[in-house]
């Protein structure tokens, strides 16, 4: 059996669909698709350890800077080419 329970969305204040199968399928939001999340005890106190440490403790950095533009493609050089060329050479032949 499902309930939906109106202004309930933490996030948007929208309607919350509960299912009440399992876990799994628990409380989400038709408007927005907020899911209440439950947190075992073990992932929490492993988050609350790292706060205020660095995201990434050590960060891979590239050994040279990009250098401007990335090369055109194919079709982009050819694009280029027929602009250059003009539209004169764009005749139909109607024989």
């Amino acid at each position: 059996m499902a309930s939906i329970t109106l202004q309930a969305c933490p996030r948007c204040n929208g309607a919350v669909l509960d299912y009440a199968r399992s876990a799994e399928d628990g409380p989400m939001c038709i408007t927005c698709g907020w899911r209440d999340n439950r947190v075992s005890a073990s992932v929490q106190a492993e988050v609350d350890e790292h706060i205020g440490d660095e995201f990434v403790e050590h960060v891979y950095t590239h050994h040279c800077a990009g250098r401007g533009k990335p090369p055109l493609s194919g079709w982009e050089r050819e694009k280029r080419r027929r602009l250059r060329a003009g539209t004169g050479e764009r005749q139909l032949n109607t024989a």
